[in-house]
């Protein structure tokens, strides 16, 4: 379903549309909170989803597209329903309206929990050929926003698919699942040729060496993105279509960049991660 989109014209430069694919099940944060999707649950004093399509805005990005399940329609309802927002989240109505006067939404379904590639492939025909944001987001950028704004300019300049980074250490490595894992070759401060992408493993993330980057679910591709989706569909085997097949080719065809943010790239989509991420923001770091 589609509430309501802009008509603008579209220079090709710069992303015009976030994609966020939010039709997963979210099975590991029941534990958390069994009655709401993971995009819901409250991170500060308002839900998780609002910060990834604040990084959208950020950006100048004001269409956006969220993919769900029909088992997750309460997301569409928070964004439709006043009194529902005001049930779940009293303090941000106000901070809600003034993002619905901004920011137009459509609001699709993925028939089958296939996978986030099979997710992003339902927003080809309203990205019109133009490059798209896709944020996951249980990915949360902190402090927000800002992550989307700087590869916007990092796509701008280069035409290259890239790729948020963000470092790995001792005190988060537990609260990250093992994913991610990309081999880099620097190319100036803080920017990296993608290698290789290496598949994602059970449990949470081992890093291989000291201040060791992960690729993050915040990136920017270009409008071939649904081309390679339809390429590469069709040769995977698992039922679970994951984006690893699709940046792997793009980045043999293309090539990818990788750049490392200023910030942190939490993982809210474990219930440790989520733990960190909520500790963070009660100390007093949410805001950029």
């Amino acid at each position: 379903m589609i509430v309501t989109m802009s008509d603008h014209t579209n220079n090709g430069n710069r992303p015009e549309y976030l994609i966020i694919p939010a039709a997963g099940l979210g099975t590991r944060m029941k534990s958390v909170n069994a009655e709401l999707p993971k995009e819901l649950l409250p991170i500060g004093h308002k839900p998780a989803i609002l910060y990834t399509i604040e990084e959208g805005i950020d950006a100048g990005i004001t269409n956006i597209i969220i993919i769900i399940s029909e088992k997750k329609e309460i997301i569409r309802r928070f964004f439709n329903n006043t009194d529902l927002c005001r049930e779940l989240f009293p303090e941000i109505v106000p901070e809600l309206k003034s993002i619905l006067s901004t920011a137009s939404f459509s609001f699709l379904y993925q028939r089958e929990p296939l996978g986030e590639s099979d997710a992003i492939s339902y927003a080809k025909d309203i990205t019109v050929n133009s490059p798209v944001a896709i944020i996951y987001p249980d990915n949360l950028y902190m402090p927000a926003p800002g992550a989307l704004r700087i590869l916007s300019d990092i796509y701008s300049k280069h035409k290259k698919d890239v790729i948020a980074l963000t470092e790995v250490n001792a005190d988060n490595a537990g609260n990250i699942s093992h994913a991610g894992i990309v081999d880099l070759k620097p190319v100036e401060d803080s920017l990296f040729s993608i290698e290789c992408f290496h598949p994602k493993n059970d449990g949470y993330f081992v890093p291989r060496y000291e201040h060791e980057l992960r690729a993050c679910g915040i990136g920017i591709s270009g409008p071939y993105l649904f081309e390679y989706i339809e390429k590469t569909r069709g040769s995977v085997s698992e039922k679970e279509f994951t984006d690893l097949p699709v940046r792997t080719l793009i980045l043999q065809e293309r090539g990818t960049l990788g750049y490392r943010l200023p910030g942190t790239v939490f993982d809210i989509g474990n219930p440790q991660g989520y733990k960190q991420c909520t500790e963070y923001i009660n100390q007093g770091h949410e805001r950029n």
